[in-house]
């Protein structure tokens, strides 16, 4: 009866950890893929039209951020690193960045003046 019982419950934990693995692996809904996380280096501001152009350490896309006012960003190295809830007024070239974003379904995609392609957001709390 013991063998019975622990055959029964290793069949169904085998069962429950192929199922979990098959629900981790499914694709996710079309929400979840535009959200992004960017770490990376501060190439431009423009504080007039409250854009960041960073450059993605990780990915090594150029993303052109657009900060809606209210917004603070998470300000990793630079001069402002330590100030709780920094504005885009404080941010610098060359500033280290965290942002979580959000693509936009209106436009993703962008060219610079130079030729260079980037990669429009914009950022949420």
């Amino acid at each position: 009866m013991k063998r019975i019982t622990l055959r029964s419950v290793a069949l169904a934990l085998t069962l429950m950890l192929a199922l979990a693995a098959g629900a981790m692996s499914a694709p996710k809904s079309g929400r979840s893929s535009k959200r992004l996380t960017i770490d990376g280096r501060v190439l431009q501001v423009n504080t007039a039209a409250r854009t960041l152009l960073v450059a993605d350490q990780w990915s090594k896309k150029l993303y052109q951020v657009n900060v809606p006012k209210g917004h603070s960003i998470r300000i990793t190295f630079g001069m402002y690193m330590n100030t709780a809830e920094p504005e885009i007024e404080q941010v610098r070239s060359n500033d280290r960045v965290h942002l979580l974003c959000v693509r936009t379904d209106k436009e993703h995609l962008a060219r610079l003046d130079d030729g260079r392609e980037v990669v429009v957001v914009t950022a949420t709390h």
